[in-house]
């Protein structure tokens, strides 16, 4: 039997069987689980199609699994505190973890702590990437999304004076922002914002604009979009879903779902509870939903028919909908991306070291005398001060003659001593 192009990963909030288990879409068939308590809802990520993340349901951790190692713990990271919400880059480089109402951004190669933003004023639910790494947006309880710029923010990590300021911010909703969808296109997509007001939002990140609000008959807990952005999915507080054809109709500022019998709408029934995450496959044709009662159902879209029912032991955290990582067909397979614990304190960028800082001196036998001591000037006058200026030029000209000792043994012997 040939492998799946994709696999389902699904997390639940009890933890008894499995932490998170890996589905056969089209099959219904368990592939693999990761054991080990439970993951928060928005919690779960792949990092580099290579680990498992997982933040925990009431601990301040973040367990990782590679993903061939299914029974234990590869690492456990301890954070500042309860993860509410989590994310990776697509490229594997960093990840961000919201932590009440902040937003820690970390490197992964080296667990460094690269920033710590804190502009929204409650608890941050929601956290996405857009697909090229440029941006990530927030949601929280508040009723914000902010977007934020990850270059603005490393390019300030080093200036205390100077906060990251966001990109956008948009205070629309009236209600909490219960999820967050990134469309295609990087730094030119469409985020579509779901809140407990009712409505789901479209924005333009390059005008900023408001495009179109979508107000429903019920509290919308999580929002999807397919691939090509032709259908919205919205998971209601209802246990309905709802599949509205974006083109279906003439566009308008604000749309009014009153009903599924609305031409270009229709509603998917079958769970007893709030529908809480909605992934989508890459064809489009299959729609998967996790509700709290206690089911995964993957829906064919064009049917509208729920063709596969996935039982859990509780309240359904995640679903994501993935290309089938190698490691999960061949358990060889080792992680090359190298992982490091996320530090606690923000990262300087500057020695710690008692002397202060080490100054770093290039001296070749091509360089001008007097380009040596303008970059000799400038670096006093923006590392060090007076006091300091004299001791330097003492230890530039002991640099200086052991440069040229090393310089006139090079040129005037073989390297071993012998005369040429």
């Amino acid at each position: 039997m040939s492998a799946p192009i994709e696999v389902l990963f699904t997390s639940d909030i009890s933890g008894q069987l499995w932490n998170t288990c890996v589905w056969d879409i089209n099959t219904g068939t368990s592939l693999t689980s990761y054991k080990g308590e439970s993951t928060s809802h928005r919690g779960l990520c792949i990092l580099g199609n290579q680990y498992l993340l997982g933040s925990s349901c009431s601990k301040p951790l973040i367990h990782v699994w590679a993903l061939q190692r299914r029974e234990q713990h590869q690492l456990k990271i301890i954070c500042p505190g309860r993860v509410t919400a989590l994310a990776v880059s697509p490229d594997g480089t960093y990840c961000i973890a919201a932590v009440g109402e902040k937003i820690h951004l970390w490197q992964v190669c080296t667990g460094n702590l690269m920033s710590v933003l804190s502009r929204h004023y409650q608890t941050v639910n929601v956290l996405k990437f857009t697909d090229n790494c440029s941006h990530f947006i927030s949601g929280g309880e508040d009723n914000l999304v902010i977007v934020w710029s990850l270059v603005s923010v490393l390019s300030s990590m080093n200036n205390p004076t100077r906060k990251p300021e966001p990109v956008r911010i948009w205070s629309s909703h009236s209600l909490p922002v219960t999820d967050v969808h990134v469309g295609k296109g990087g730094s030119r997509c469409r985020v579509v914002s779901a809140s407990l007001d009712q409505t789901c939002k479209i924005w333009d990140m390059v005008s900023g604009e408001l495009l179109q609000t979508i107000v429903f008959p019920t509290s919308v807990m999580s929002v999807a979009m397919d691939t090509a952005e032709l259908r919205l999915l919205a998971g209601g507080s209802n246990g309905d879903v709802y599949c509205i054809n974006m083109y279906g109709q003439p566009i308008r500022t604000e749309r009014h779902i009153e009903s599924h019998d609305q031409q270009g709408v229709s509603c998917l029934k079958g769970h007893s509870k709030q529908v809480t995450c909605l992934s989508v496959s890459t064809d489009g044709t299959k729609i998967v939903s996790g509700s709290h009662d206690h089911t995964v159902k993957i829906w064919d879209v064009f049917s509208g028919q729920c063709v596969r029912t996935l039982q859990h032991k509780g309240q359904v955290t995640n679903t994501l909908i993935v290309p089938t990582p190698p490691a999960i067909i061949n358990a060889e397979i080792k992680p090359t991306l190298h992982l490091q614990p996320f530090k606690r304190h923000l990262y300087t960028g500057e020695d710690n070291s008692e002397d202060g800082g080490i100054l770093h001196i290039r001296i070749t036998g091509q360089q001008k005398e007097e380009d040596r001591e303008m970059d000799l000037s400038k670096l006093q006058k923006e590392h060090f001060s007076d006091t300091n200026i004299s001791s330097l030029k003492e230890e530039l000209q002991q640099v200086k003659a052991i440069n040229q000792d090393i310089f006139n043994f090079t040129v005037c012997t073989d390297g071993i001593g012998t005369l040429k």
